[in-house]
């Protein structure tokens, strides 16, 4: 007896039908007009990597979120989670050739094999605005005015979305002044991203693994109490230019802002 075919699609996937794509088009539309407005252009990629190449970003659980298998030439590849590391290659191999800084935008279809939660299946179509060879903090003003940008042309207000701002750089200092030493702080990191996402004490409990004594752990908990970016320049540059910009009413200095992954350094927003 021939197996029962199931019309639904594969689980956490989507398909979208016309009426669903006046919606999608909309949204993407606005992505492609604030990123040509900034300056930034288009490229695509494919879907299927490497696993090695997605293998080698640091910070999360990568084996365990990401879609991978062997084709029929025993090669390991994976759908794409994300674009970082498509995007790493890409320059990597024209590096030569490339004049930089680079301002390069993309909507990328990502796959991830994760916990599906309301709103958040394991397939989703991401924008992406990258700056590669810019020092300075003109980058970070260009991405998150770009992406403020996309949002008002979506009829949003700062009524109604707020950029939140924090630094790696600075945290990290912060971290030094109460004792806390250097070689500490990947693990420090880690643990506070994963705040709002699991009880204070499960943080605590992580901080201490990393090696924090109880003196530490109250100290990192006191700074995530902070209002306060004073005495750090970048952020302050930041905050200049966006108002220069038109933007500054769209930020906000929070610095539980943290993300996971280990190759982000200074400037960190969501």
């Amino acid at each position: 007896m021939a197996e029962k075919i199931s019309f639904e699609p594969p689980r956490g996937m989507r398909d979208f039908y016309p009426e669903d794509m006046v919606w999608r088009n909309k949204i993407f539309d606005a992505f492609r007009a604030s990123g040509e407005a900034y300056g930034f252009e288009p490229y695509d990629a494919c879907v299927v990597e490497s696993y090695e190449l997605l293998a080698r970003k640091a910070g999360e659980e990568v084996g365990e979120q990401i879609y991978h298998f062997l084709d029929k030439s025993e090669r390991h590849l994976a759908l794409r989670a994300e674009m970082t590391p498509t995007l790493a290659r890409m320059v990597a191999q024209r590096q030569k050739e490339l004049a930089f800084p680079l301002k390069w935008t993309t909507i990328a279809q990502c796959f991830r094999y994760e916990r599906m939660t309301k709103g958040r299946k394991r397939e989703h179509y991401q924008w992406n605005i990258d700056i590669i060879g810019e020092d300075s903090v003109l980058a970070e003003v260009e991405v998150i005015g770009a992406a403020c940008d996309a949002l008002r042309r979506m009829g949003l207000s700062s009524a109604d979305f707020k950029v939140h701002v924090s630094s790696r750089r600075f945290l990290g200092e912060l971290l030094e002044k109460s004792g806390i030493p250097a070689n500490l702080h990947a693990q420090v990191f880690l643990a506070l991203d994963k705040r709002g996402k699991m009880p204070d004490e499960e943080i605590a409990a992580m901080l201490r693994d990393g090696g924090l004594g109880d003196a530490d752990v109250k100290a990192t908990f006191a700074i995530m109490d902070l209002k306060s970016f004073e005495g750090c320049p970048e952020l302050e540059e930041l905050f200049r230019l966006a108002e220069i910009a038109g933007f500054a009413d769209c930020l906000e200095f929070d610095i539980s802002v943290i993300r996971g992954l280990s190759y982000y350094t200074g400037i960190v927003f969501e």
